[in-house]
């Protein structure tokens, strides 16, 4: 409640306009009732239409273009106050997000968080709009009625506090029994989404294995499975008793106002026609408004349901978070050192690397080598402090990384992923990611260093072409092209390079290696990969096995003394001879 109360004081003025004249507008609708029971009594009792029927008239009409007014501002300020406070909470969501450790990713399903940011936020804004408002606004006639009926006598004023009370425990007990029934659709609902979500992503492995008949039993079992779940809250959500108490009691109160209106016993409470006809008008009134409050309800419980799942994301603890530290990298060397770093995901507690230690100094070529699974993209990311080490430390130019804001540490440091992730926007924009503030020119000489310019050329935008969903509408070498442009165009200190070539032909790595050489001679170079030609040209080049380092050296040395070295490329190239400490050690190691 504290959280949904302080969205509504972000905009002060149209939360409290809105409520208060939901309350007004209700007041300014029960006058025609007083006013018509006054008229039709005056009619009957005085035999035609006076003076003052006249007026009475006339201050209907009137009243009737105030209500016009106040009806429609009410109605349009609380959509628009909807729509402000899930806006904020739309963005308070995405924003807790996005400064949220990989490691709280890592558990996360993006459909899941989808649904929540499109379907969970629509039902809260229908919960604002106008089922909250439709609340106020049944308290606001029971409470008018219960006045009215204490005016008449006070029994049926008595009657009315019973009736109230049984009315509200009843309601609460009816939305305590929704509550569990909207938990379930909502997560259903996400379920529904993230089937959906990985059915698109992943559209391209359905149709090479020919399997859309499986993709559609799956996405129908689980849209079945929501079905089942709101129709089963349709069911309890339609079936409203404390409705049966409402009629009851109108029931009651019209009876005994026809009975007491009948008598002419001095014991018995005087009511006039026109008591009878005002106290009838309120129960009509009364009756019309809690029907409906049944929908009112069910959204208000629906929404209650959908907060609680937004509120759990934006406060969760995210056991991965790290404080950034406060200095700022600009003018350090570009130097990179693991200190016995180990280094283990929050899901398991085996290392994916162990006891790593290696120095690369400024603008050295450093390479990491080893087979799947060895902890080489697990070590660039430490790089970049997307992670943590769980032991050891790592130095930037002699500092703990610790040490450095995440701003100035992510601008000194650039990557080109193997997994490529393009944005569905235009190349221009897509170059421009890193660095949105990039004149057209920068972009150009960046594309022309990643060997892009020429391909973009040819497109029909040129550099406005939208390359679609993570870059389908370009082929894998293209779009890695565009990545490594997007990496260049930084200008970084450290560049790291994780197997930025495997999607390249071999013509196309060698137009690149040869272009960004001067580049690389400035800045030190971290390079994944298995290509020899790019290995070979590397300062130190490093093994990892199993995340742990079984190796380190030149491209030279270890071709020569590295067992685990030599069977990387043993297979493809013509490698020189062993040395001989290097068989011997192979010997003792059988």
């Amino acid at each position: 409640m504290h959280w949904l109360v302080k969205y509504h004081l972000n905009h002060p003025f149209m939360t409290f306009y809105t409520y208060i004249m939901a309350i007004i507008e209700l007041i300014l609708f029960t006058y025609p009732i007083r006013i018509t029971a006054k008229i039709i009594s005056g009619v009957i009792e005085g035999g035609g239409i006076t003076a003052d029927i006249k007026t009475d008239l006339l201050f209907l009409l009137g009243l009737a273009g105030i209500q016009v007014v106040v009806f429609f501002s009410v109605s349009f300020i609380n959509e628009v106050l909807a729509h402000r406070i899930t806006t904020d909470m739309t963005q308070e969501f995405f924003e807790s997000l996005q400064y949220r450790s990989l490691t709280y990713h890592d558990k996360q399903n993006v459909g899941n968080l989808m649904a929540m940011a499109t379907g969970d936020t629509r039902t809260i804004n229908i919960a604002l709009s106008p089922a909250t408002r439709f609340q106020i606004t049944v308290l606001t006639i029971w409470v008018l009625n219960l006045i009215n009926a204490f005016k008449v006598h006070w029994s049926l004023g008595v009657i009315g506090i019973v009736i109230v009370i049984l009315f509200y425990i009843l309601t609460l007990r009816y939305a305590k029994k929704l509550a569990p029934l909207a938990n379930t659709t909502r997560e259903r609902f996400s379920g529904v989404s993230q089937v959906t979500d990985s059915s698109l992503e992943g559209i391209r492995e359905i149709k090479g294995f020919r399997s859309e008949l499986w993709a559609k039993r799956r996405f129908i079992k689980t849209n079945n499975a929501l079905l089942e779940s709101e129709i089963r809250e349709g069911k309890k959500s339609a079936w409203f008793y404390p409705q049966l108490l409402v009629t009851l009691y109108a029931a009651i109160l019209i009876g005994l106002s026809l009975f007491f209106a009948s008598q002419d016993n001095p014991a018995l409470p005087s009511v006039t026609l026109e008591n009878v006809m005002v106290i009838s008008g309120f129960v009509l009134m009364m009756i019309g408004h809690s029907e409906e409050l049944d929908w009112a309800m069910s959204f208000i419980v629906r929404a209650k349901a959908s907060a609680d799942r937004l509120f759990e994301i934006i406060y969760a603890e995210d056991k991965g978070e790290f404080l950034e530290g406060s200095n700022f990298l600009d003018e350090i060397p570009a130097t990179l050192e693991f200190k016995n770093v180990s280094f283990h995901y929050d899901n398991s507690e085996q290392n994916v690397l162990e006891e790593v230690s290696f120095l690369i100094r400024e603008n050295e070529t450093f390479a990491i080598v080893g087979g799947p699974g060895s902890g080489k993209t697990t070590l660039t990311k430490l790089i970049q402090r997307l992670y943590l080490p769980t032991i050891g430390e790592i130095l930037v130019g002699g500092h703990p990384i610790t040490q450095f804001t995440n701003e100035s540490l992510r601008k000194t440091i650039s990557t080109v992923e193997q997994d490529i992730f393009l944005f569905n926007d235009s190349i221009m924009e897509n170059i421009r990611f890193g660095k949105p503030c990039a004149s057209e020119n920068e972009v150009i000489d960046a594309a022309k260093y990643a060997e892009a310019h020429e391909f973009i050329e040819e497109m029909p935008d040129k550099y406005n072409t939208l390359i679609g969903e993570r870059g389908v509408r370009l082929s894998g070498g293209q779009a890695q092209r565009i990545s490594i442009a997007r990496a260049l165009l930084m200008n970084p200190k450290i560049l790291i390079m994780d197997d930025a070539a495997a999607a390249l032909d071999a013509k196309t790595e060698i137009k690149i290696q040869k272009a960004i050489t001067e580049i690389l001679k400035t800045r030190t170079t971290i390079i994944t990969t298995h290509r020899l030609a790019i290995i070979s040209r590397a300062d130190v080049v490093i093994i990892l096995d199993k995340g742990k380092i079984v190796g380190i050296g030149s491209h030279e040395k270890l071709i020569r003394t590295n067992m685990f070295y030599r069977r990387l490329f043993e297979q493809h190239f013509e490698l020189p001879p062993l040395e001989p400490e290097a068989i011997e050690s192979e010997v003792v190691d059988q």
